[in-house]
Order: C-alpha cells, then structure tokens, then sequence
C-alpha cells in the first residue's frame, strides 16, 4: 500500500480503537468489578457519544443503586445486630425470671440466668423441654389446656401460681405470657416474678 492509501487506515484504525474498542474494553472491566461485589466500580467513560453514551450511563446508574441498596442493606443489619445485642443485655440481665417458648409446641427456646436461680434447675435442664414437662410447671394451671389457651387468645395472666423449685421449696410467682411474631414465626414470651414475700408479708 502507498502511504496515501495507508494513511486514512491507520487513522481509521486509531480512531476504531479509540471510539470502540476502548470503551468496550472499560465496559468489559467495569461489568467484571461489578460482577464480584464491587459497587463503587464504574465505567470511567464520560466522553462517550451516543448510544454508547447512553449505555454507559445506564451502567453507571445501575452501579449507584446497587451501591446505595448494599449500604441501605448494612445498616439495616447493623442496627439488627444493635437491636439484638440490646435486648440480649436486657434478657440477661432482667430480675425477673423470662422463658422463650416456642409458640407451635411449648418446647422451652430460651431462659434467663434469673429464672434458673429462682427454680434450682440448670440451663441444660429447661432447654428443650415442653413447659408442662419439667419439674416446676408439672400438674400447676401451666399445663396442655392452659398453653391452648394462650395460643388462641396470645394473653394469659396468673397472680399467683404455685411452683416447687428443685430442692422441693414452694414457691408462689406471677406468671404473664405473651405471643409475638419474631421474624416470620410466633413465639412466647413468658415472665415469672417471685412473689412469695409479699403473699406471706
């Protein structure tokens, strides 16, 4: 080829190069940092013309909600951990006695140190246990019939229930249960306070 005729090729060829390939290249890269969780990753390309103007805009605004919908996801997971974290300290730390049941079957989910204090009984001894199971809640209004009761209705109160602690003790508590939704599921939240000084004062 004569330098007239290979002049035009090579500037048609920088040009391709420049205009197409490039930012061809740039959408190739951005898709790939995007692609493995990288949403400040952009396409870098603000001189492009027309429609690939247009689609490396539509890029970019999709990079920038998927940005804004990762940060709105965190801190909505961060202020759920904050939530449970404060709830925790107050369960732990309550001076009532609590029980979590599980609301489809009265199996025992949780319980807080002060109510193993109050009944004798260990952690490991109440965890996965029906209430109308164990030792302190056997043949009391706390039974079958009474849990039915609380299903239907997610309110029961008693002021003043009986219970014997491990080392036989009697004891005479009020007893409140409530039925929440948590997350999708229901489950009942049961508080116990010792009110044997004040019946015998």
């Amino acid at each position: 080829l004569s330098l007239h005729d290979a002049l035009p090729i090579s500037i048609g060829w920088i040009g391709s190069r420049y205009l197409i390939l490039r930012p061809i290249q740039a959408l190739v890269n951005f898709t790939a940092r995007l692609g493995a969780g990288d949403h400040s990753a952009r396409t870098g390309l603000p001189r492009a013309r027309d429609e690939l103007k247009q689609l490396t805009r539509a890029f970019d605004q999709m990079a920038e909600a998927l940005q804004q919908r990762e940060a709105e996801r965190q801190s909505a997971e961060h202020a759920l951990k904050a939530s449970e974290m404060r709830y925790r300290r107050l369960f732990e730390t309550a001076q009532d006695g609590i029980l979590i049941l599980n609301a489809g079957t009265g199996q025992i989910d949780d319980v807080n140190p002060f109510l193993t204090d109050m009944l004798g009984y260990t952690r490991e001894q109440l965890l996965g246990n029906r209430l109308w199971e164990i030792g302190p809640f056997k043949d009391t209004k706390a039974s079958k019939a009474e849990f039915r009761e609380l299903q239907r209705e997610a309110y029961v109160r008693y002021d003043d229930l009986p219970l014997e602690t491990s080392d036989g003790r009697s004891i005479n508590v009020e007893f409140v249960s409530n039925l929440y939704q948590v997350n999708g599921g229901k489950v009942i939240q049961c508080n116990i306070r010792d009110i044997t000084r004040r019946k015998q004062a």
